[in-house]
This record gives C-alpha cells, structure tokens and sequence, in this order.
C-alpha cells in the first residue's frame, strides 16, 4: 500500500517513531506515549501492524516483537510499539510528501518548480499527493504550475487543523 495513503495520525505516528527510532530501538516506545504525542488511535496502530509497518511487544518480555501483539494487547499499559524496516522505508515516503504540504500551508501557493526544489521532493511524489487529493494546481498567468493545499491536504500539512 501506499504510505501516502495512511491517515493524518499514522503518518505522525510513523515520522515519530522514525524521528526517535534511534533512541528506543531496542526498549521500543510506549503505546500509550505514542497516542498521546501523535494522537494516533489503537485502530490506526492495528491498521499499521496491518501492514509491517509496526510491531509490539511487551515490556519486560525477551520474544521478539511482532505486529500481531499491537493488534491483540490493545490498550495494554505494557505495550512497546519498534519501527520495522518497512515501516522505516514507509516514514521516509511520507516524509517527503509532509514536507511539500508543510511548505505550502506555511508559504501558501507555489510553483511546482519552487516545491521540488525548495521541498526536495520528486515529481513522482507531487503526483501521487495530487491524486489523492492533497494538491490542487492550477496554471498562472505566466503559464507556470502552481500547487496549493486542498482541505484534505490542510489535515496533513497541520496536525491541529481538525
């Protein structure tokens, strides 16, 4: 699936769990921790394990983490949520696409040249969150294209926006 698909809260949860990785990889991060920094929702999480990208343990346990326990150990206060290496490769993804929407909710409109370069992010990328509905474009007055941010795109751009 495509990460650019997930919702506003599993791409918070998987940016930070990308962005700390580092520092709880081996421990892993609370579930509960992970909820209220992200406000990602035991549905989300379950719909993440769903798909590699997060797996669970509890804490204290020497198994191996595994996506099933994010799925069964809802709600556990023991819960430890670690970053797969799809999941990490899924971060990275909607890394780029967070960073083009979070350009054009704090600059406004711009050119799609401005975005690639500015943003870093590939044509294939701006494509992608076009057709899911994250993008409008329009032509401007010297037949540039220029992006903005649709609703849907405002919820991913701004975490507080909903």
């Amino acid at each position: 699936m495509d990460p650019l698909r997930l919702t506003p809260c599993q791409w918070r949860a998987l940016r930070y769990l990308a962005v700390y990785s580092t520092s709880a990889s081996r421990v892993g991060f609370r579930a509960s921790q992970l909820r209220e920094r992200t406000g990602v929702s035991d549905d989300d999480l379950g719909g993440l394990a769903d798909l590699g990208h997060i797996a669970g343990r509890l804490h204290g346990s020497t198994e191996s983490p595994l996506p099933s326990i994010v799925i069964t150990a809802r709600a556990h206060p023991k819960l430890r949520i670690h970053l797969t290496k799809s999941g990490k490769r899924a971060a990275r993804e909607i890394a780029a696409g967070l960073r083009a929407l979070e350009m054009l909710h704090i600059y406004g409109p711009a050119t799609v040249e401005d975005v690639r370069f500015d943003a870093g992010v590939s044509d294939d990328t701006l494509t992608r969150l076009f057709r899911l509905g994250r993008l409008r474009h329009e032509v401007n007055e010297h037949d540039q294209v220029v992006l903005s941010l649709t609703e849907a795109g405002r919820a991913y751009a701004d975490p507080y926006s909903a």
